[in-house]
């Protein structure tokens, strides 16, 4: 099962066992965190769209941690005011592991649909190298001779 969840104005597409990185909440490693703005809910077969969001539909997650982003850096420069600005900032996330994906009326399918191997390409006859001995003069390439011309190739 899956679910389309809205935290911090972001919206995210969450399955059971999968770890999701979303904007920083406030909870602390380890805690339990139930998310109920669920926008849709859906087990592969059977579709909830939510308006706005779903009724009775909850997602279950553990919090693993709060990882920063990379700096990222800017800098304002205006020429000729001696006005220079720099500034940097990182962003900060929060790491889920989702436990559960549940809603009352949707219920997960027996075998979870595996997602489609690609076609095996049909394989090609390999054929046998057979190994014979040329006379040197076959393989040695022969070399081109050029004509001599002595048109310069200027108008006549």
């Amino acid at each position: 099962m899956y679910a389309v969840i809205e935290c911090g104005g972001a919206q995210y597409r969450v399955s059971e066992k999968q770890n999701v990185v979303i904007l920083r909440i406030d909870a602390k490693q380890g805690e339990k965190v139930r998310l109920e703005k669920v926008l849709l809910v859906s087990n592969g077969k059977d579709v909830v769209i939510g308006t706005p969001v779903v009724k009775d539909a909850v997602v279950e997650a553990t919090i693993i941690g709060h990882p920063r982003s990379a700096k990222i850096d800017g800098m304002r420069y205006v020429p000729k005011k001696d006005y220079r600005r720099r500034w940097g900032a990182h962003t900060n996330f929060t790491e889920l592991h989702i436990e559960t994906v549940s809603h009352p009326t949707v219920k997960p399918l027996a075998g979870e649909a595996q997602p489609a191997k690609p076609a095996a390409k049909p394989k090609r006859a390999v054929k046998a190298k057979t190994k014979t001995k040329a006379p040197a003069e076959a393989a040695a390439p022969e070399k081109a001779t050029k004509a001599k011309t002595t048109d310069k190739g200027g108008k006549k």
